[in-house]
């Protein structure tokens, strides 16, 4: 959202209406048939699923000024996956109807759109490749670097703050926490 102009975010905030979660409270579940489209304004959140044996698999966290739930506001399916608050965490919900209406007749939001898309799909082509060629070890090396990078070195230094538990890092690179644990 930080790359939309003025006019495009007063057009969406006056058709959004604001709602809080709270720590591990449900945002979306995999399934739902609703088709509203979110901005996180605060607070974090996990775009998630769980195997059959309970083992959770999870595909991105969500930073504010990011959107999500497009997916079923685009193509009217249900969910593709559940979105867990982290942390106490408040976003804009906008119903499909608006959200369409939005993209139709603001262009820039149309394009900012279609590049998150765009992002999200080399990301998870690139998670796939990484999956099927690459050892735990290799992915737990990869998975700590880029979240080095998003935070970045400050006096030349980075730190990884709050750390990751090694569930977290599991559920991230596809394994188990033992083979986290055995790595690290």
């Amino acid at each position: 959202m930080s790359r939309l102009d003025n006019t495009d975010l007063a057009a969406i905030a006056r058709r959004w209406r604001e709602c809080s979660y709270r720590h591990n409270e449900l945002i979306i579940a995999h399934g739902d048939s609703d088709r509203d489209v979110f901005f996180l304004l605060q607070g974090r959140a996990r775009v998630t699923m769980f195997s059959e044996d309970g083992r959770e698999i999870a595909y991105r966290d969500i930073a504010p000024g990011e959107i999500f739930g497009e997916l079923a506001g685009i193509d009217g399916k249900a969910r593709s996956a559940s979105v867990v608050a982290l942390e106490t965490t408040r976003v804009a919900r906008l119903t499909e109807a608006a959200f369409r209406d939005i993209v139709i007749n603001h262009p820039t939001f149309a394009w900012v759109l279609l590049e998150h898309l765009s992002a999200q799909l080399r990301r998870m082509t690139d998670r796939v490749f990484e999956f099927s060629t690459l050892v735990v070890r290799k992915r737990l090396i990869l998975e700590l670097s880029r979240r080095a990078e998003e935070i970045g070195p400050v006096n030349g230094q980075v730190s990884i703050s709050p750390a990751p538990t090694h569930s977290e890092l599991a559920a991230t690179i596809s394994t188990h926490r033992e083979a986290v644990s055995r790595e690290m």
